[in-house]
């Protein structure tokens, strides 16, 4: 508290001044305040993708994290909100009433946010992409390849988001490279670009024992994805091969099922580009080569995403890459 000393007759006295608060002071005090009453605002994503899957290793997967990040940040926010927002049923997690409450706030006021960034992005010209892409598909092809897109457009910012067992938002993407034919089909969709054929093959390890009687491959095991989806089956219909098994090994990552193969646990079926490395040095070995799937290779595009010419110059860039993998 400021004061003023001044001489009078008789001694000294002090007097107390008004107390004026500065303007920078008042905003602290006012920012102060606000933070008081705004959660931790970093925990609101892994929140809300925790609400909607019912999973925190979904929510962690979905936000390219770990799921000791995800609990971290979810018990933070209990901690500051003083109730917890999620109870455990089984292998699930769902909201607590308390959490429920709060997630009807939280799920628009995101999707709001999200909306209003992406359209400042636009308007503003932003160099930044947003791509959809397997995990698997990311490391064996296209990440290698990204070097020449950015040596053309070096100005380019490409992030990943992980598509698998949750479909992502496709108004919010700029492209989602989808290569999966045995698990899906374009048919009439519209809004999918054409970016080259894909071919699906068996491979297996050297080291795998196995016995081919014609159009049949006998094998101890099958090395799958788990996703929904009858691939070995889709494959069989439309190669007239079978494969046989005693028995079937099952990986959440379809990069996991290659080294599954590799290590010689068992066959697997694959997208060729997928091991095109393991193919040229033998250290895999496809038994009734690829069947090709033209036109299968496609790009997800948005309404939005097409008005931006750096995300058509990628969708083109990576066509032209696709067109000089042998398949």
């Amino acid at each position: 508290m400021p004061f003023k000393i001044y001489g009078v007759t008789g001694g000294w006295r002090r007097r107390r001044l008004p107390y004026y608060v500065s303007s920078s002071h008042n905003r602290t005090h006012q920012d102060r305040n606000m933070r008081l009453k705004m959660p931790p605002l970093n925990t609101l994503p892994a929140f809300e993708a925790t609400a909607r899957l019912g999973s925190m290793s979904a929510a962690a997967e979905e936000l390219g994290r770990t799921h000791g990040a995800i609990s971290k940040q979810i018990a933070h926010l209990n901690e500051q909100a003083g109730a917890a927002l999620f109870r455990r049923e089984g292998v699930r997690v769902v909201l607590t009433q308390e959490g429920e409450a709060f997630a009807a706030a939280v799920r628009p006021a995101m999707a709001q946010i999200s909306h209003a960034w992406k359209d400042l992005k636009n308007r503003s010209g932003s160099p930044v992409l947003e791509i959809g892409i397997s995990a698997t598909f990311a490391m064996r092809w296209l990440m290698p390849r990204l070097p020449r897109f950015y040596k053309r457009y070096p100005e380019a910012q490409v992030n990943f988001r992980m598509t698998g067992r949750q479909w992502l938002p496709e108004e919010e993407m700029d492209a989602t490279l989808t290569w999966d034919r045995l698990r899906w089909g374009f048919e009439e969709r519209s809004d999918i670009d054409i970016l080259g054929d894909v071919a699906f093959g068996i491979v297996v390890s050297p080291a795998l024992e196995v016995e081919i009687r014609g159009n049949e491959l006998r094998v101890p095991t099958r090395c799958v994805q788990e996703l929904p989806g009858a691939v070995w089956e889709a494959y069989e219909k439309m190669t007239c091969r079978s494969v046989r098994a005693e028995r079937t090994l099952a990986y959440p990552h379809t990069f996991l099922v290659i080294e599954a193969a590799l290590a010689g646990f068992g066959a697997a079926l694959v997208e060729r580009r997928l091991v095109e490395e393991e193919l040229a040095d033998k250290r895999l070995l496809a038994p009734f080569g690829f069947f090709r799937i033209v036109n299968g290779f496609g790009a997800i595009r948005s309404k939005r995403s097409r008005t931006r010419s750096l995300a058509n110059a990628f969708v083109d860039w990576v066509r032209e890459e696709a067109a000089l993998t042998p398949l």
